[in-house]
């Protein structure tokens, strides 16, 4: 089973990388290319779920990407499934490995606002990269 903070970046660095993904293809709707690639990694992520509430968090998400309430629930669901099937951690890897290279053909880039004291945050990019804390 991965460590618990791993698994947390893991988790956050999917759901952050959603939205402006999925923004991304509300914005080019006009092009069906870029609603189609996002839309295609979309339900390769919702095909791999297995779980209902997991799939609905994911629906909810994709109708209002930059909703925080739909993106922390979608966190937890993910957890959940990932914890019941701890090999959705190798394809969430695999995942977030595609949607980078579809957010950097399309020119998507990654912020984070933190504000208070003790976070930790991690952004990633590229490919072969580790998280340690």
């Amino acid at each position: 089973m991965l460590d618990p903070t791993v698994l947390s970046t893991l988790i956050s660095a999917t759901v952050a990388m959603l939205s402006p993904l999925l923004g991304k293809a509300v914005e080019k709707a006009a092009e069906e290319a870029g609603k189609g690639t996002a839309g295609l990694l979309v339900e390769r992520l919702k095909a791999r779920l297995s779980s209902t509430r997991a799939k609905d968090a994911l629906a909810d998400v994709t109708e209002q990407p930059t909703d925080a309430g739909n993106q922390t629930v979608l966190c937890v669901h993910l957890k959940k499934a990932v914890e019941a099937d701890p090999a959705l951690a190798d394809f969430l890897l695999q995942w977030l490995e595609d949607a980078r290279a579809q957010a950097v053909d399309t020119g998507i880039t990654q912020t984070a606002a933190v504000t208070g004291d003790n976070n930790f945050t991690v952004q990633i990019t590229g490919s072969g990269n580790s998280v340690n804390r």
